[in-house]
């Protein structure tokens, strides 16, 4: 059973956060086409599709979406939320340009590995464990 938490929302000079419990997004548009998303703690589920909206409303902002998650501070992802991420990419194939996570730990490695089995979108997703590639290929942005 997912926790529930009012979300907090705030707009940034460059982005949105979003806060719920201990869990905290932050959006940033690097360019036309391009998002980045910087995910920090335990989601549990406590944003219900908030979080997910957001990418959506960018998707029909702007198709295709490059997609760059830097998940290197998340500490865990409840089995619910993985599950809509993994529909989300599976659903959203063809309007994603790439899906680059740069993921911290070991638990949020094996989540994103299985998501990006389960949604059946080949190469689209691609793991970073080394935050320097993956600063770098944000930065080539």
């Amino acid at each position: 059973m997912t926790e529930t938490h009012q979300v907090k929302r705030e707009t940034l000079p460059d982005g949105l956060r979003l806060t719920a419990g201990d869990c905290t997004f932050v959006y940033r548009r690097l360019r036309s086409g391009a998002l980045l998303v910087v995910i920090s703690g335990d989601d549990r589920g406590q944003f219900g599709n908030e979080s997910l909206d957001e990418l959506r409303m960018e998707l029909m902002r702007h198709k295709p979406l490059e997609l760059f998650v830097d998940a290197r501070a998340a500490v865990g992802v409840a089995l619910s939320v993985s599950q809509d991420w993994t529909k989300f990419f599976s659903t959203n194939r063809e309007n994603l340009k790439r899906v680059s996570v740069l993921v911290g730990s070991k638990v949020v490695t094996l989540t994103i590995e299985i998501a990006q089995h389960l949604s059946r979108t080949g190469n689209l997703i691609q793991i970073y464990s080394d935050p320097a590639m993956f600063d770098a290929r944000v930065g080539d942005q």
